[in-house]
């Protein structure tokens, strides 16, 4: 082989990697244009798909951690039967709107990706984001336009995995984001269960700001932090004084003993003193015969 054909092999390499790379740091930075390539996703992976069987789209490396599925079914079929899948139950007496012959349904579950698309102010998702979506299906697209639901009977219903333990120590709320960006809140029917009437993205969250418990507890934590280190100031300085007090009898008694010590010495006579360490002791001054001369 040549050496220019060489050069077009390299460049040929070159040019389908850097088009691998470019794809994967890919992002899809807001919403819609999220949902716009999972529903091209879904499209160009999945090709002649059979009605009432669930695929599972593949999803890039900058998308790790979220999982979509689709599934087709007949109007009829999802009227009388419904649809159940993993985290979601699609009671039956659901009918689309406008009136469809086939529909699809794209099951969404965000999982780590769900605070970078999705935030509630002033509140802490404890769990994923689930979206469930429906959309028209035609011959050539097993995805195409979204559509609504109008349901006529049970409410569908959500059952969310804990992505946070604080949603154990508090009742999370269930939260729906809205198209205009607009978030709603309602109250779960069972433990991390939530009741829709309509499709969209939904999620549990706690409030951010600590709970009226959890002030009582840290303002209780903070008194009894001040009253232990107060009384240990207190009781220290009171040992101190108590110590002092006490040197201070003990020397008292010592001055008393040298003082009778002294008074009842022999003949009451009064003699000079020293002192041994602490100890005041009595001397008795030396008295020398004069010497006497003698012839």
């Amino acid at each position: 082989m040549g050496l220019h054909r060489w050069w077009q092999v390299t460049l040929v390499i070159v040019c389908l990697f850097s088009s691998s790379l470019v794809e994967g740091l890919k992002t899809y930075s807001d919403r819609k244009s999220l949902d716009s390539f999972l529903r091209m996703q879904a499209n160009e992976e999945i090709k002649n798909p059979k009605t009432g069987v669930l695929y599972n789209v593949s999803l890039p490396s900058n998308l790790t951690g979220m999982e979509v599925s689709v599934v087709r079914l007949r109007s009829f079929s999802l009227w009388s039967r419904g649809m159940n899948y993993s985290f979601f139950n699609l009671p039956p007496r659901i009918m689309s709107r406008p009136s469809q012959k086939r529909i699809t349904i794209l099951y969404e579950n965000l999982g780590n990706c769900s605070s970078h698309y999705y935030n509630v102010p002033n509140h802490t998702m404890v769990a994923p984001v689930f979206g469930v979506m429906a959309y028209s299906s035609s011959e050539s697209a097993l995805v195409d336009e979204k559509i609504n639901f109008t349901i006529h009977g049970d409410p569908i219903k959500i059952w969310f995995p804990l992505a946070d333990e604080r949603g154990r120590n508090h009742t999370p709320l269930c939260a729906k984001f809205t198209d205009n960006g607009l978030v709603k809140f309602k109250n779960m029917t069972k433990p991390y269960v939530c009741e829709v009437h309509r499709q969209g993205h939904y999620t549990l969250v706690i409030p951010s700001f600590p709970f009226p418990d959890e002030l009582h507890t840290h303002s209780h934590g903070r008194r009894f932090t001040t009253w232990w280190v107060l009384g240990f100031a207190i009781g220290f300085i009171g040992l101190v004084v108590l110590g002092l007090i006490l040197l201070a009898l003990v020397m008292e008694v010592k001055k008393r003993k040298i003082r009778k010590m002294e008074k009842n010495s022999a003949g009451e006579e009064l003699f000079d003193t020293f002192w041994i360490g602490e100890t005041k002791l009595p001397l008795a001054s030396s008295i020398r015969t004069q010497p006497i001369l003698e012839n």
